[in-house]
């Protein structure tokens, strides 16, 4: 049976890498080719969709189109990925190049007829299949840094064009493009006791334990001592040659005494599933220590198209006095490995620790509907808008919301209301429902009736009305008042809000609309003299900001060119 198991495991690798053409797509950059980003690998409530390759921390490198097909969707946005191009082709599958500074030329000239159209830098079209024929290596844009990117790179990423899955871009030959010797490196392991009942070396909470290299190239763990149902975590990264970044862990598994038990593999998933990134990993963790944990076992709610597969959901009983061994294997995409064995050996040890649970009077089920109300503030909670089963902290003080906090998981809204019948109508406008990150007063788009203000939220702590009444700032222009602008290329002006924050901006030359693309990074408009909608002369400037809650700020100024 043990055969035939393994059999099958290897049969599905060579299959998986096998049903995709490994010579159809072409290399998106003429430099070579490094991964600053692994796919799957695990960011801030996602997981990475794509490749990154490296672009020499510099921007503005052409990108060419991988095979032949269209341009089926272009998006501007000032977050996500920034300037994104996408390429249907004929062989059913989508490239998708993101964060790019500007496109080339002639799609450009599409892109600038849209945006003066919609009057609008954020912009989406979908061309149709015989409007933006591409052929393979054709330039389409350059590579940049806007949306959310933290430096410069090329974000890449193949999808099936039916379903949109994301699938793993090695599999079409990129792995091909750098070499890679070197097995995935676990920096710790950490043990859970999973119930009330159990315990782990003496204590019911998480347990870190050691490991030490063999003779053999393994690692053995510490012994461990367990009663109950507990799980494994680890903390991992993966390297290459020639590669000074620590990138995803492409695949592991894990058996007890030979059983398969837990496996996921980063080959393919649905966007769907991005955001059980918070239950993939030890979150409360994460947020405390911001360390990376990866759970080998689940709840009800998990990515299934990357955990491939458990039993009994990963948990491990230790209920008699057999002894076990718990083996983990990371895999890269190159075949390289690294085998972790855990022994583990049952006993009923007096506790050494208390456990950490703080027990409230709000024991939250996460599979049913839930609703608090105190003193004009309800928050009701759909089933299913948490991973698991916690004690919530809840509670109303001067017309303020303590919702427990960020240390719990959410994979739904909730919605938070606050009773507004006692304040005068006149006091409302400029009010919404505000929560606190960290120090910071944060906005929440909050819907206003009569009586009520209420918002859909992710996010847990402390909530609480607010009022913004402060227009937004316009500042630091690239010139002066009356300035000769003949051999300057650019118009740019920083803006800024401290709360409610940006919500519009128009900027206008000779009272005609003109584009501002918004680096919001950066906080800064910028409009290329290029677009040519200045007159030879003198040219009246005019831009107009407005922040959430309707505030507005108007920068006026002029400035002379002829050419």
């Amino acid at each position: 049976m043990r055969i035939l198991v393994v059999f099958l495991f290897v049969f599905n690798i060579i299959f998986a890498q096998d049903k995709y053409p490994k010579d159809y797509f072409s290399s998106p950059l003429d430099i070579p080719l490094a991964i600053a980003g692994s796919f799957g690998e695990l960011r801030p409530n996602h997981f990475h969709s794509g490749i990154d390759f490296r672009t020499q921390k510099k921007e503005g490198f052409p990108v060419y189109a991988t095979a032949d097909g269209f341009i089926s969707r272009i998006k501007i946005s000032t977050g996500g990925y920034g300037k994104s191009i996408y390429i249907d082709h004929p062989n059913g599958y989508t490239t998708v190049y993101g964060h790019l500074q500007r496109a080339a030329a002639g799609i450009q000239s599409v892109l600038n007829a849209e945006h003066y159209s919609k009057k609008s830098y954020e912009i989406e079209i979908f061309p149709k299949p015989n409007e933006i024929p591409i052929k393979k290596g054709d330039l389409i844009a350059y590579s940049g840094n806007t949306g959310s990117s933290g430096g410069p790179h090329l974000h890449f990423e193949v999808r099936d064009t039916k379903t949109e899955k994301i699938i793993n871009p090695l599999f079409f030959g990129y792995d091909s493009s750098f070499i890679d010797t070197k097995a995935p490196q676990i920096t710790e392991i950490l043990v859970y006791p999973l119930s009330d009942s159990s315990q782990v070396n003496g204590s019911p909470n998480p347990v870190a334990i050691s490991i030490s290299l063999q003779k053999d190239g393994t690692y053995l763990a510490s012994k461990i001592v367990a009663r109950g149902k507990i799980g494994f975590g680890i903390n991992a990264y993966d390297i290459s040659d020639n590669n000074y970044g620590k990138n995803g862990v492409y695949k592991l598994n894990a058996c007890l005494n030979g059983t398969p038990y837990y496996n996921y593999e980063f080959d393919s998933f649905s966007f769907d599933e991005t955001k059980h990134i918070n239950d993939f990993i030890d979150y409360p963790r994460y947020k405390i220590q911001n360390q990376r944990f990866q759970k080998l076992f689940v709840g009800y709610i998990y990515a299934n198209n990357i955990i491939k597969s458990t039993k009994n959901n990963g948990i491990v009983d230790v209920s008699s006095n057999f002894t076990m061994n718990y083996k983990i294997v990371l895999h890269d995409f190159h075949g390289n490995e690294t085998i972790v064995n855990i022994p583990i050996s049952f006993a009923n040890l007096p506790l050494e620790q208390t456990s950490q649970v703080i027990k409230t009077p709000y024991f939250l089920k996460a599979r049913n509907e839930n609703s608090y109300t105190k003193d004009g503030i309800s928050v009701f909670i759909p089933a299913n808008t948490f991973y698991e089963d916690f004690y919530l902290k809840f509670d109303v003080n001067n017309n303020e919301l303590f919702l427990h906090d960020d240390s719990v998981a959410v994979n739904e809204n909730m919605t938070i209301t606050f009773d507004i019948t006692k304040i005068p109508v006149p006091n409302r406008e400029k009010m919404f429902i505000a929560n606190l990150d960290g120090a910071r007063t944060e906005y929440n788009t909050t819907l206003k009736n009569d009586s009520l203000f209420s918002i859909k939220t992710k996010k847990l702590g402390k909530f609480f009305l607010a009022k913004d009444t402060i227009a937004p700032l316009i500042y630091k222009p690239n010139f002066s008042d009356g300035a000769n602008l003949d051999n300057q290329q650019t118009l740019k002006v920083s803006i800024s809000d401290d709360l409610s924050g940006i919500a519009s901006y128009n900027a206008y030359l000779n009272g005609e609309w003109i584009l501002m693309e918004y680096e919001s990074k950066l906080k800064r408009l910028t409009h290329n003299l290029s677009d040519n909608v200045y007159i030879n002369g003198k040219n009246e400037f005019k831009i107009i900001v407005k922040d959430n809650l309707g505030n507005s700020t108007t920068f006026e100024s002029n400035f002379n060119k002829t050419k």
